[in-house]
């Protein structure tokens, strides 16, 4: 199944060679390319080797497109993209800024799917920002 990452900002593509590419800013702003993995829970990610994060440190997720801020409303750890399947289905999927922090979480309007060892940590959090 084909899908496509969106920034949710400027609906610009950010998949690229089946990975999701976002611009980064790590501790002391430092800044960076990072590539994701597309698969939901495969939390396998690439970046410049200079571009060290440390277990536990959170980073800011931005579009390589316009720049935007994906970080979600109300949380300093978590950020989102939209996901469209088939051309036709979206989701919100929202995900851990934290390296080491393994959870995802797919959003329709009605139905929430999660992934990762973590993914309890902010459940109820994502079910009450998103779903209606």
């Amino acid at each position: 199944m084909k899908s496509d990452f969106i920034c949710p900002k400027c609906h610009g593509f950010m998949s690229v060679d089946n990975r999701i590419v976002f611009t980064i800013k790590g501790k002391n702003n430092k800044m960076g390319i990072l590539f994701l993995s597309p698969i939901l829970g495969d939390y396998t990610y690439s970046s410049n080797p200079s571009f060290k994060i440390n277990p536990g440190e959170k980073v800011e997720f931005h579009c390589p497109i316009c720049h935007a801020d994906l970080s979600v409303a109300g949380s300093d750890t978590l950020a989102r993209v939209v996901m469209r399947e088939e051309e036709r289905y979206e989701y919100y999927i929202v995900f851990s800024k934290k390296e080491g922090e393994r959870c995802t979480y797919k959003l329709s309007e009605k139905d929430i799917e999660h992934f990762g060892d973590h993914a309890h940590a902010y459940v109820d959090f994502v079910a009450a920002s998103f779903l209606k």
